[in-house]
């Protein structure tokens, strides 16, 4: 790989919209559909000094040391690929983001807000289309490819970013343009909370739940797992990805603050601004309301609350178009309910550690990576401390509060210090962010949580388990 640019740098996101029913629809013959579409796009990156990050499936990540360069190179893959004799009845629609922004650049590519932002952005439009950020458009308003013009699109909250986003359409002169609808959380009801930090990771997750929920014979996909996993990071951002999905909306319900069963139908409704009417029973209310809707519910936190789970299923059996996605630390027990275990982080193993660039496709350490960083500003993972924060993440078990936790530490320890001090680990996980729930400010306190779920005889089992 060429030396990527520093500085401002303009960060280039591509990818094909819908490529998984391509690849249904081609079978075969989508292999050489994806090469000749790789071809095109590379052609178009290098005729205009472009520096290629990354390339997964049908993903491209390219950096421009100019923002004009980078305008050109979008405009001439986009007209590459809308000249290109494609097999017929097939659409080869490629989707394309950029921003400019100034990239920490680290020994395994670029890592920073701006990264996040291009993605989103890229992940806002259709295929055939380029949307921009201000940033990049300041840069280049008055200095566009001929036959090309800037198309304001407003200010957008993308999926993952804490701000809203004001973001630009390229036209491109004989290629349809139209006016597309961006899929941004702008364009659908939800009343999903703004996630301070974008989510590290977890795209084999994402994708795999998504897919659930896309199934006509899935209704409800509970997130099982322990304490400190993530369950609903994860759960907010399958629904912020699935959001375009839902006509009616996707709505969050947190269940935290809930330890009454009864009160669980009257949570759903608040979060939907619905209210008792008359002698109707709240339950029969929401039916009535959801009965012809297309809308996703979030549950978040069902385990203390189970016994709830009889009125989720009734909820569901009375709504055809309605579906849930569950966090519990336990299964509900009904028959239209799927499971997904949340797994840990993923981490090297145990046998070696790899060089600094492969670590960096390891979602616990830049999990920590990116976590010290808020804390720690020059940290860096090298070649001397890469051994130490693979064995703290493993150490760890890759469980994301533990080292959420940890990583903040840094801003005082070594990791070497950080390290020998997870011997005492519970003493050592404390001081998380005081805006987030009691249970995730330490580790004890979310195994306390656990905890006191637990009936006397079960918490009795677990101290004698516990000697």
């Amino acid at each position: 790989m060429r030396q990527l640019p520093t500085g401002t740098v303009t960060l280039l996101f591509t990818d094909i919209e819908g490529s998984t029913q391509l690849l249904q629809q081609l079978g075969d013959r989508y292999v050489s559909v994806l090469t000749e579409c790789r071809r095109l796009l590379r052609a178009a990156f290098q005729q205009w000094n472009g520096y290629e990050v990354d390339t997964q499936g049908d993903a491209f990540f390219v950096a421009f040391a100019r923002a004009t360069d980078a305008v050109s190179a979008a405009v001439a893959g986009q007209r590459a690929l809308a000249n290109h004799p494609w097999p017929e009845g097939s659409i080869v629609g490629v989707r394309m983001g950029l921003h400019t922004g100034e990239p920490s650049l680290v020994s395994e590519g670029y890592v920073g807000i701006d990264v996040h932002h291009a993605a989103r952005i890229m992940s806002a439009t259709r295929g055939g289309h380029i949307l921009l950020s201000q940033a990049t458009r300041d840069l280049v308003e008055h200095h566009l490819p001929g036959g090309v013009s800037l198309r304001d699109m407003g200010e957008h909250r993308l999926k993952d970013l804490q701000r809203p986003s004001h973001l630009f359409q390229l036209v491109i002169a004989g290629l349809p343009t139209g006016f597309p609808l961006l899929k941004t959380l702008d364009t659908c009801p939800n009343n999903l909370p703004v996630q301070p930090t974008p989510l590290i990771g977890r795209e084999k997750e994402v994708d795999a739940i998504g897919q659930l929920i896309r199934r006509e014979d899935v209704r409800l996909v509970s997130l099982t797992g322990p304490g400190g996993m993530g369950k609903t990071r994860l759960a907010l951002q399958v629904a912020a990805e699935l959001c375009d999905l839902f006509a009616a909306g996707v709505f969050f319900v947190d269940l935290a603050p809930v330890s009454d069963s009864t009160l669980v139908i009257p949570a759903i409704a608040q979060a939907l601004g619905l209210r008792e009417q008359g002698s109707l029973p709240l339950l029969e209310r929401l039916k009535q309301e959801l009965r012809q809707k297309r809308m996703l519910l979030l549950l978040d936190n069902f385990e203390q609350v189970v016994d709830a789970a009889i009125e989720v299923a009734d909820l569901i059996a009375a709504c055809p178009q309605l579906k849930l996605v569950v966090t519990s630390r336990t299964v509900l027990r009904i028959r239209a309910e799927r499971e997904f275990v949340v797994p840990p982080l993923s981490l090297p193993g145990p046998a070696q550690v790899p060089d600094i660039a492969a670590l960096s496709h390891y979602e616990a350490i830049a999990l920590f990576v990116q976590r010290a960083q808020a804390v720690r500003p020059d940290f860096r993972l090298t070649a001397l401390n890469a051994p130490t924060v693979v064995a703290i993440a493993a150490r760890l078990d890759g469980l994301p509060l533990a080292i959420e936790l940890a990583a903040a530490r840094m801003k005082l320890l070594s990791p070497e210090a950080l390290l020998a001090r997870l011997s005492q680990r519970l003493h050592v996980l404390t001081g998380g962010p005081r805006d987030v729930a009691a249970r995730h400010q330490t580790l004890s306190n979310t195994i306390e949580w656990s905890y006191n779920l637990l009936d006397t005889q079960e918490q009795q089992l677990f101290w004698r388990l516990s000697i």
